[in-house]
């Protein structure tokens, strides 16, 4: 995504949509902590396996969006 066409709330606003998607993953998986049956630990290793590569890229974008906003505010 280009951040640089991005307004200032347009970045504030994507940072808080990776925030709350990052959340959103993190409790998904508390949900399946809780359970203690085989398909509950499958479940949780499957969830873990996809969210791993959904949390690099929220994180990349969090990264490039704050990165935008201190190098236009220094």
């Amino acid at each position: 995504m280009q951040c640089v066409n991005l307004t200032d709330d347009g970045l504030w606003r994507a940072i808080a949509q990776n925030t709350n998607a990052m959340s959103a993953l993190v409790y998904r998986r508390l949900e399946l902590d809780v359970g203690n049956t085989r398909n509950d630990v499958i479940n949780r290793a499957r969830l873990m396996q996809t969210n791993a590569e959904t949390i690099s890229k929220l994180e990349y974008n969090y990264r490039e969006y704050t990165a935008e906003l201190r190098r236009r505010y220094p």
